[in-house]
């Protein structure tokens, strides 16, 4: 291996593995050589012994390992401060998102709505199986698959009593590969009807799929849902805007309905948009709602969070607990 090309080995290595904590030194730099080799010192020091170079070269050594002293310590303590930061970041979300996981994981009204949106959704379906006018094109619902048809509450709630309450992609990740996603109320008997009813059924969901995929579809026969395969599990795989995904399925199918816990899941442009945006783009599709739209409760996690403000989940608790308490008050 050439010494460029180990000083390239190096630097991507402390990059990868956050283990270097002073500076990288390429291998076949001259004037390092001299100055910080011990045994460039001393052939230096033989052959010049009244030369100041030999006490610059020690002085040197001293300097770089107070320097490099130095910048470890002060690698070390930011480390733990960013590790304390995030720790009450984590604990200061857990306790925000108590009281609604506690509603979703105990209440009789989420059940309630649970069973009450599949209702809608399959009165739905059953209309379009015997409307004629529908018959140009094979019949497909399009759902999202976590707190819409699998249920996390218990993944998130044990997360939450230990201090974490951010569901970052890392936590997801974790929470998938346990494939202990369980079925909502309700969900596995409105899937099978459907099925029954020969209306395809189309799972568009976010979860990352080079490495959720297989695992997505294990978990999902495990619950007796149908239609599992890949041609009807749609993860995310290059862009999370689901809207991509709902045209592949729109061109083939006459899709009844829509049915998801975030905006996100609904063909109507809400990605990216500030929460004024998304709120008027909801006011503008308010006649869908519960006919070809079906919404299920989630105040847990969401869209809704990070559109409360710009880079809202990267703000300190205090910061966050300022753009709560204006909400709150207006």
């Amino acid at each position: 291996m050439k010494s460029s090309s180990l000083a390239w080995y190096v630097a991507v290595a402390c990059i990868g593995g956050s283990l270097c904590m002073g500076p990288v030194v390429q291998a076949d730099s001259p004037t390092k050589v001299k100055t910080n080799s011990p045994v460039s010192a001393a052939v230096v020091t033989q052959a010049q012994p009244a030369q100041p170079v030999t006490v610059t070269a020690v002085k040197n050594d001293g300097v770089s390992a107070t320097t490099n002293n130095t910048v470890t310590n002060n690698v070390v303590a930011n480390d733990v401060a960013a590790q304390e930061a995030l720790n009450q970041k984590q604990q200061y979300q857990a306790e925000t998102e108590t009281m609604g996981l506690l509603w979703m994981r105990t209440s009789a009204e989420y059940r309630a709505l649970a069973y009450q949106g599949y209702n809608v959704a399959m009165n739905a379906v059953k209309m379009a199986v015997t409307d004629p006018s529908h018959q140009r094109k094979p019949l497909a619902i399009v759902l999202d698959a976590d707190e819409t048809v699998v249920d996390n509450t218990k993944l998130m709630g044990e997360s939450i009593v230990n201090g974490n309450g951010r569901f970052d992609a890392p936590w997801w990740r974790q929470a998938v590969h346990q494939g202990k996603s369980q079925a909502m109320p309700g969900a596995v008997e409105f899937l099978n009807e459907v099925h029954k009813q020969g209306v395809e059924i189309f799972y568009v969901s976010n979860r990352y799929a080079p490495v959720n995929l297989d695992v997505t579809i294990q978990n999902f026969k495990e619950l007796g849902f149908p239609s599992v395969d890949k041609d009807h599990v749609l993860l995310f795989e290059k862009d999370s805007d689901k809207q991509p995904r709902f045209d592949m399925i729109a061109k083939k199918y006459y899709v009844i309905v829509y049915m998801g816990d975030n905006a996100g899941d609904f063909p109507i442009g809400t990605k990216g948009k500030t929460l004024a945006e998304r709120n008027s783009i909801i006011d503008a599709h308010k006649e869908d709602f519960g006919t070809t739209f079906v919404v299920f409760p989630n105040p847990a996690y969401g869209s809704w969070v990070s559109a409360l403000a710009k880079g809202y989940q990267n703000l300190s608790p205090e910061e966050q607990k300022q753009v709560n308490n204006q909400y709150l008050q207006q």
